[in-house]
């Protein structure tokens, strides 16, 4: 599994984790800063806003949103010292009391920088987490080649989470209508054709050069309107291996930055059909080895454990709804130690009150350590070479995967007995 979807899985998990916490009042605070911009700035302000908090009517509130405040203030000073400037991708930070409770007050600071670039700064105090900006960079994944086109204009660009980089407009001296008659209606037409295969062409050419650029691209989009678009697949002017990444042809009433824009505005259930499709893909690959009975296929934590640690599996799936915990646990009196998987830590923590030691029988278990299930099994995939896939719950097979197998399954380079 790359560093890249580790990142983006652990991102995932934390966006989980803020979107639970609720406070009582508008105390839960958001900031976001761009990576451009003074951090200093940014302090300056929360102290204004300290002053306005001052105002605020309801004490527990005001004390809470005033001591979240100072909490983001001191993180920042600290960051600044070391760093000066913001990450590359700017931050965002999240602080306030999540204890629920008016009686108590647990003021939790959180930071995260983001897989994207943040593109708009933002100071909010609500009940929740404003996270919505942040969850927008999950649907990230590869870039989308854009291409509108008609015989007088044609306009690149690609589409990577929500930002629209234009890439080139090229224009074209294929003359419009004409009047001519007779011979000369067919010259001039014949003329026409040329030119217009001729700015084909150009575009093809242009097309080629800039997606061939792009290490991740995913699929291309082709919009216009009319024809064009047809004639201009059809042509075979596009390289082969761009050419078959073409996934659509969209009318656009427009073939300049706002016909880009069209197609996009378009093109979302084409975009989400396609990772539908490697998902049910995925799934009906594993489903077709469990029904052939050749044994290439495990599910079920403990047999996947196995097949991983004898390096057999060749692709781990993985249930973006899988939630479980790794814990070690220790008994206080004999020192014996155990390893099992829990879905609530607090809840299994209270039922360890209870449970005996199974070497010593004395009830003074605790737990030692706790990891992220689905982190460690990623890691324990990447040491052995198998390749990681989370797979959503908004398709039938995906909610099979977890419902049918607990969330994990893996496809097998050779039978494990």
């Amino acid at each position: 599994m790359s560093a890249e979807s580790m990142r983006r899985y652990q991102f995932r998990r934390l966006l989980d984790e803020l979107a639970s916490k609720r406070g009582r009042g508008t105390e839960l605070i958001s900031v976001y800063i761009t990576p451009d911009f003074d951090l200093n700035k940014v302090v300056q302000q929360l102290r204004e806003e300290q002053g306005t908090a001052a105002n605020i009517k309801s004490k527990s509130t005001r004390k809470n949103v005033i001591g979240a405040l100072e909490k983001i203030i001191q993180f920042l000073r600290t960051y600044i010292e070391v760093h000066r400037r913001p990450p590359p991708n700017g931050m965002a930070i999240f602080c306030g009391n999540v204890a629920g409770r008016e009686d108590i007050a647990d003021i939790q600071l959180y930071w995260v920088e983001p897989p994207e670039p943040i593109t708009t700064r933002m100071y909010r105090c609500d009940q929740e987490f404003v996270l919505e900006p942040l969850r927008e960079m999950l649907q990230v994944k590869e870039t989308i080649g854009l291409l509108v086109l008609d015989r007088r204009e044609a306009t690149l660009a690609t589409l990577r989470g929500k930002h629209i980089d234009i890439i080139r407009t090229l224009t074209s001296g294929v003359p419009g209508k004409h009047r001519h008659g007779g011979q000369s209606a067919r010259r001039f037409e014949r003329l026409i054709e040329i030119a217009a295969y001729e700015f084909l062409k150009r575009i093809a050419e242009a097309a080629n050069d800039a997606f061939s650029q792009v290490p991740d691209l995913r699929a291309v989009l082709i919009g216009g309107p009319g024809p064009t678009k047809e004639e201009f697949l059809k042509s075979e002017l596009l390289r082969d291996d761009i050419r078959k990444k073409v996934v659509a042809l969209i009318d656009t009433g427009y073939t300049d930055e706002q016909g880009i824009k069209e197609l996009v505005n378009k093109s979302g259930e084409v975009l989400a059909d396609l990772d539908i499709m490697k998902e049910k893909s995925l799934m009906q690959r594993f489903m077709s080895e469990l029904v052939s009975g050749n044994d290439l296929v495990a599910y079920g934590e403990e047999e996947i454990r196995r097949a991983l640690e004898r390096g057999a599996v060749q692709l781990l799936l993985i249930s973006e709804a899988l939630r479980r915990y790794r814990v070690l646990v220790r008994c206080q009196a004999c020192n014996h130690e155990l390893q099992e998987t829990v879905e609530d830590l607090e809840i299994y923590k209270r039922q360890l009150m209870f449970k005996p030691c199974p070497s010593c029988g004395e009830t003074k278990l605790s737990i030692a350590e706790s990891r992220d299930m689905v982190q460690e099994l990623c890691e324990l995939a990447d040491r052995f070479g198998a390749d990681v896939e989370f797979i959503s719950t908004e398709t039938e097979e995906g909610k099979q995967l977890q419902l049918a197998f607990k969330g994990l399954a893996a496809l097998l380079r050779f039978k494990v007995s």
